[in-house]
């Protein structure tokens, strides 16, 4: 029997702006038996489950937040050190075998630069992800990344063409995805930076990279927009209709620090959830498409749902609207059916959308208090956990 179930649910919840517009006319067009039963039997809310700021601009992501409270993972400030526990993900994800007690990756497996020795491992590193920054009418606007596709040998050729920039500044840069690359973090010092989801579809003034050497970080941002303007990559890009990359976007600085396991295992394909898994030798595995896909361990098992994340953040309502059906079929309904027959003892939901997240926890003794029931429309009630409107 497995004691706790946790599923991580980014962006399931409508946006904060025009929640009682855009939310409630989205949720209009969902019939969703399972979930409106969960909601109905969760147990009353603790302190600590709802974020309870009034911030639209917070520059990390909520179900991030969430994730290093979980794993006791101390932020600076607005920001968190997600990089270091996602170039551990990108790692395994390249094949190289990965130490989470040092952070480091091995060196022949990865394309390193760097003035000093490839074998040289940084304290602390930043992502630095290729992306492509759209000018609208009277401001910039970043494109979501993944939908660059970017392939090896593209990133290869564009990553070549920015060696000697990275050599000529003392950096160290790693590639060991096409779409993540890392930088040795001291290079640009402690910058305060947004995740690329937080910016996407927005204009970028709002979330650019700000701090001490933020003038370094433009200026090297600058060169390798240059470098990169007419690069035969973007050339036949363009001409096959993709988005050139034509940018670079540096986040997530931080050093590997101890952290506490999230569960006794983790499912998930996003980095930082990866990361924090392996950083604290938790077995993780590739997110599965349903639960019956899975061999729950008998303790706790955390699992990350992004089948909708991607819809939200770029506003694709109908792509949303599909997510959730099949969240609802393949995760809510059998998660429902095994605390009903006593396969799981407590599922716990961690919903979130663009600014706010909020835990809810049903039990099975929880599901014969019926009265709970009784307490008004499920679709405003998942409208509320988003933060005050």
């Amino acid at each position: 029997m497995t004691t706790e179930l946790t599923l991580i649910l980014p962006g399931v919840l409508p946006p904060r702006e025009n929640r009682e517009t855009l939310g409630t006319d989205l949720l209009r067009q969902l019939e969703l038996p399972a979930l409106e039963k969960l909601l109905a039997q969760m147990e009353p809310a603790t302190a600590d489950q709802d974020e309870t700021h009034d911030d639209a601009y917070l520059p990390t992501l909520p179900h991030e937040r969430w994730l290093a409270r979980a794993a006791k993972l101390q932020a600076h400030g607005h920001s968190l050190p997600t990089a270091p526990y996602m170039r551990l993900a990108a790692g395994l994800a390249a094949g190289q075998p990965a130490s989470a007690a040092s952070g480091t990756t091995s060196a022949a497996a990865s394309p390193v630069t760097s003035a000093a020795s490839s074998t040289t491992v940084a304290a602390t590193w930043a992502c630095l992800q290729p992306v492509h920054i759209h000018a609208a009418r009277d401001h910039l606007v970043l494109v979501d990344p993944a939908l660059l596709d970017l392939q090896a040998d593209e990133a290869e050729a564009l990553h070549d063409a920015i060696r000697p920039l990275v050599a000529d500044l003392g950096m160290t840069l790693e590639r060991p995805l096409p779409s993540h690359w890392f930088v040795s973090g001291e290079t640009f010092g402690s910058l305060k930076a947004a995740a690329p989801a937080r910016a996407i579809g927005r204009n970028i003034d709002l979330w650019m990279q700000a701090g001490e050497r933020a003038r370094d970080w433009r200026r090297f941002q600058n060169e390798v927009q240059m470098i990169w303007f007419d690069h035969p990559v973007n050339q036949a890009r363009e001409a096959s209709g993709r988005p050139a990359v034509n940018s670079v976007w540096l986040h997530g600085t931080g050093a590997l620090r101890k952290i506490s396991p999230l569960a006794e295992a983790v499912w998930a394909d996003d980095l930082f959830t990866c990361g924090l898994a392996l950083a604290a030798n938790t077995p993780v595995h590739p997110a599965p498409a349903a639960l019956s896909d899975c061999t729950l361990p008998a303790g706790h098992a955390l699992i990350m749902l992004d089948d909708a994340s991607g819809s939200a953040a770029n506003g694709d309502w109908a792509v949303w609207l599909d997510a959730m059906r099949r969240l609802e079929a393949n995760w809510f309904a059998p998660a429902l059916a095994a605390l009903r027959s006593g396969e799981i003892r407590k599922l716990q939901l961690v919903a979130s959308n663009d600014t706010h997240v909020a835990a809810r926890t049903i039990t099975r003794g929880g599901l014969r208090k019926f009265w709970r029931g009784l307490q008004g429309d499920w679709r405003q009630r998942w409208l509320t956990l988003g933060g005050k409107a």
